[in-house]
């Protein structure tokens, strides 16, 4: 599953542009020089990568106790089961659910740090914004961070969550140096990929949950009876 996380960061960045897109340019970035300007931009990114990672070791804590009895197969199918309803359930809806769970709540909270940081610009004081991006509400770090539980390790988890970040960083850094030129229209054309983003990857986690023995993408996974049994010859 590690290597899904890259391909999931990497087309999930589309999305990344039209939603975490204007703040990304509304970050005061030292533009004297070309290397200044990217090393402002790595700092930044690398906060979100950061932040993602130890999100993920908490997802792995909460995935190791499905995998250990035996339930990863109906997890993987549940999550991508939801993934889909979520995404197809009307706007209105999906906005009350985000209030009742207290999304949007964090939301403002996060932006005003935001202001805070960008106040007063600087290597450590990006590192941090990166940071606070890194916990905002978002529907595709959710997604991402369905399949970081589903790897049932605390260290795979907090891996998977890192090579995801790692994947949104190209179209966020050439979101950050082209400035002006990603316009409003561009982002909100790339929004509307969302829904069929997510789905793919939903689908994603529905055929590894049917364990149809493909490798890599769909393996058997051993039930706990068989487990016990290969223990049992050692």
């Amino acid at each position: 599953m590690l290597w899904s996380a890259f391909l999931f960061g990497l087309f999930g960045s589309f999305h990344c542009v039209g939603m975490c897109g204007a703040i990304a340019l509304s970050i005061p970035m030292n533009i004297s020089t070309r290397i200044a300007l990217v090393k402002d931009t790595l700092f930044y990114n690398l906060g979100r990568v950061i932040m993602y990672s130890i999100i993920g070791l908490f997802a792995g804590a909460f995935g190791r106790t499905f995998v250990e009895l035996g339930y990863q197969q109906w997890l993987s199918l549940t999550v991508g089961i939801l993934i889909i309803l979520a995404f197809i359930m009307p706007s209105k809806i999906q906005d009350k659910t985000a209030n009742l769970l207290g999304l949007t709540f964090l939301h403002k909270k996060f932006r005003k740090l935001f202001g805070k940081f960008i106040a007063k610009p600087s290597s450590a004081n990006l590192l941090i914004t990166g940071l606070l991006n890194g916990m905002l509400p978002c529907g595709f770090v959710y997604i991402a961070l369905a399949g970081a539980v589903l790897t049932g390790s605390l260290l795979d988890s907090a891996m998977y969550m890192a090579i995801f970040g790692l994947g949104t960083i190209p179209m966020m850094v050439l979101t950050t140096l082209s400035g002006n030129l990603v316009t409003i229209q561009f982002r909100n054309k790339i929004k509307r990929l969302k829904p069929y983003l997510a789905i793919c990857v939903a689908l994603l986690f529905i055929i590894r949950g049917l364990a149809l023995g493909i490798p890599y993408l769909s393996p058997k996974i051993p039930s706990s009876h068989q487990t016990e049994e290969v223990c049992g010859t050692h």
